[in-house]
This record gives C-alpha cells, sequence and structure tokens, in this order.
C-alpha cells in the first residue's frame, strides 16, 4: 500500500510574507478604497438623468411540487429576445429601446428555496420602470400558462378515466356480492355446485377487488398532485417609485476595499514565491 506524507502547512510563514509584503498589501487596498471612492463621487455628481427602479416578486406555477419549468431557465427566458421584443412592441417602443439595451436595464433573481422569482427593471421615469416589469412578466407567464394548464388537464382526464374505472368495477363487486347471495339461497343447487361456484366467484371478487384498490390508490395520488398545483402568482406588485435609487457610495467603497485586500495578498504572496524560485 503506497506511502503518503502529509505536507505540514506552516502559518508563522504566511504570516511573515504578509508582514514582510504588508506596505504592497496596503498599497493596493488604498488605490482600491480611493479610486472607488472618485468614480462613486463623480458618478453621484454627474448630471446624469435620474434613475427608477421598480420590482416584481412572482412564483412560477407547479404541479406536484416542481415547478413547470426550469427556475434557471426561466431567469434567462425572462430576458430573452422573444420576450423583450414583444415588451417594446406593445409599448410602442421600437426605434427608441432595442431588446438589447432593455436586457441591461433588467435584473432577475431566484429567492433560494422556493420557486419566487424576482426581476427588477431600471428606467428614466418611474412610470416607465413599472410599465416594462409589469409586461416582462405579465408576457413570461402569458407564454408560460398553456404548458401548466395542459399538464392539468393531462392530470384532470386521467383522474377522469379512473373514476370512470372505479365505479364499474364498484357495480361489478355489488353484482358479484348478489350473486353469491342468489346461488347461498338457490335450493336447486347441491351443497357442492354452491360451494363449487361460490369459490368462483369469490375468486372474481378478489382480483375485482385488488384492482379496485389499485385504481383507487392511483386516484388518491391523482387528487394529492391536483390539490397542490399552484398557477401563476404575483407575490409583490411592481410599485411606482416617486424618489429616484441613489448611489450607494459606502457599499461601493466596502466592495473595493474588500477585493483590493484580496489582491493586495495575492500579490505578495505571488512575489515572494517569484522571488524564491529565482
Amino acid at each position: 500500500m503506497p506511502e503518503f506524507q502529509e505536507e505540514e502547512i506552516d502559518l508563522r510563514e504566511y504570516i511573515n510574507v504578509l508582514l514582510k509584503r504588508k506596505g504592497i498589501v496596503i498599497i493596493i487596498f488604498l488605490i482600491a478604497i480611493i479610486t472607488a471612492a472618485l468614480v462613486s463621487y463623480f458618478v453621484a455628481m454627474s448630471p446624469s438623468p435620474p434613475i427608477y427602479q421598480s420590482s416584481i416578486v412572482f412564483s412560477v406555477a407547479k404541479i406536484d411540487g416542481r415547478a413547470v419549468i426550469n427556475i434557471t431557465e426561466a431567469l434567462e427566458i425572462m430576458k430573452s429576445d422573444v420576450i423583450l421584443d414583444e415588451v417594446t412592441n406593445r409599448m410602442g417602443l421600437e426605434g427608441t429601446l432595442t431588446s438589447g439595451q432593455l436586457k441591461s436595464q433588467i435584473t432577475t433573481e431566484n429567492l433560494k428555496g422556493t420557486n419566487f422569482i424576482k426581476i427588477s427593471v431600471l428606467a428614466d421615469s418611474p412610470e416607465k420602470a413599472k410599465n416594462i416589469v409589469e409586461n416582462v412578466v405579465g408576457i413570461f407567464i402569458e407564454q408560460n400558462q398553456d404548458e401548466y394548464q395542459e399538464k392539468i388537464k393531462l392530470i384532470e382526464d386521467r383522474l377522469k378515466i379512473i373514476q370512470e374505472q372505479i365505479a364499474e368495477f364498484e357495480k361489478n363487486i355489488q353484482e358479484i356480492e348478489k350473486t353469491k347471495n342468489k346461488i347461498a339461497t338457490n335450493k336447486e343447487l347441491s351443497e357442492g355446485e354452491r360451494q363449487f361456484q361460490t369459490s368462483l366467484l369469490l375468486s372474481s371478487s378478489v382480483s375485482e377487488r385488488s384492482l379496485y384498490n389499485n385504481l383507487t390508490n392511483q386516484a388518491n395520488n391523482l387528487n394529492t398532485s391536483f390539490k397542490s398545483c399552484e398557477d401563476f402568482k404575483i407575490i409583490n406588485n411592481a410599485q411606482m417609485l416617486i424618489s429616484p435609487i441613489k448611489l450607494n457610495i459606502k457599499l461601493n467603497i466596502l466592495i473595493a476595499g474588500v477585493l483590493g485586500l484580496f489582491v493586495g495578498i495575492f500579490v505578495a504572496f505571488f512575489l515572494e514565491f517569484w522571488q524564491k524560485g529565482k
């Protein structure tokens, strides 16, 4: 059996590298923060038109606990040319806004662990942002509603057929019981004939009841699936925000600082290993 040597990691060596190259780490960290602060400040102070945001949260239809369309695919479809071309057509935006430009104004996300999708739209007016997000969601639901209804129809049709079969088996079982009673009271038959015919009926009854129970279980499962079905549903309607969104300067600086710190640490270790390799 081959032997493996376990390499010991000396944390002190890593700390020494960081202390040795701390100047580089600090410089890169400061450059990232200052750059983010300056860019955010000039963007915030620039005379660009205000930007408004509107969002909708909706649930994707489910059948038997599963979404009718893959959530990841749904996020992409909502930003596809098929959807956005129809949006620009309905809103009369042809010539003023392309589907590519509209796509850059839309963000979609899945609320983890659910079949909820949040879609947000940025626009130069609150009315426009609200109308766009409502049209995107409306068109998406319209284009996927048929698939949901078809699957519901399949469950309903299957359930109807099974219920008809159950009714037929119930009728057969009742007829068998009536026949058994007639045989039991028929004085023209000998005891042996009664027992023989009764045994045949019992065998038939067992078979019929087995099939009946199987169909009943199927019907119960379909009923459970049918009751658990959920259509597309708007959870949070789009709001028309009067105030434009503001640039979050503090958040931008924080993100830049974290990234700058990671880059600085990476550069410090890279220079150290590069120097040792010479």
